[in-house]
């Protein structure tokens, strides 16, 4: 691996604002902060990874930090665009007119970096066409613009993960 891994797209990220309010969309949007596989576990995730392989793979774990850079910048917009279409931005999701609270049961505990490796791999491709797929019915060019840019960062991210699973796959066990 080299030192100059590649974690966010290079593009500009959009201003976070909307065209209006649509407290109804900024309660589905909750979902992508944290539902399953939102902002706020994925952060958890890769902190908790990269405390737990910092000493026998330094180099992964610092990758697992930056990718938690980049997702609570996700974290932030998100909240933030949430706020701004009328709806409270909470660490959950919504289920009817009331907030299902996230919960840390959630976080993926493994300590085998090949599984946990996998398991990112999931959680972002599954993240890049929730990001899409919410794009699509925002049915507001802003905050259309902003998950569209999000979803670049969540392919890197997809990218990178291929990458370390197929170097990984190919360095004999024990090393």
């Amino acid at each position: 691996m080299g030192t100059d891994i590649i974690v966010a797209d290079s593009s500009p990220y959009p201003e976070v604002r909307v065209s209006g309010e649509n407290r109804q969309f900024g309660e589905q949007l909750c979902s992508a902060i944290g539902g399953s596989g939102g902002e706020f576990g994925t952060i958890s995730e890769y902190v908790y990874q990269s405390v737990i392989f910092e000493q026998s793979n330094p180099e992964i774990s610092k990758i697992f930090g930056e990718l938690a850079k980049v997702e609570m910048h996700h974290l932030r917009m998100i909240s933030e665009l949430v706020d701004l279409l009328g709806a409270s931005p909470v660490y959950g999701w919504y289920s009817g007119k009331e907030p299902v609270y996230w919960s840390g049961s959630s976080v993926n505990y493994t300590r085998e970096l090949q599984t946990a490796l996998i398991h990112d791999l999931n959680g972002e491709q599954k993240a890049y066409s929730a990001y899409v797929s919410l794009a699509r019915q925002s049915g507001d060019r802003y905050v259309f613009a902003v998950l569209t840019r999000i979803a670049l960062d969540e392919m890197i991210h997809t990218s990178l993960l291929k990458s370390l699973i197929s170097h990984r796959t190919m360095i004999p066990r024990g090393k």
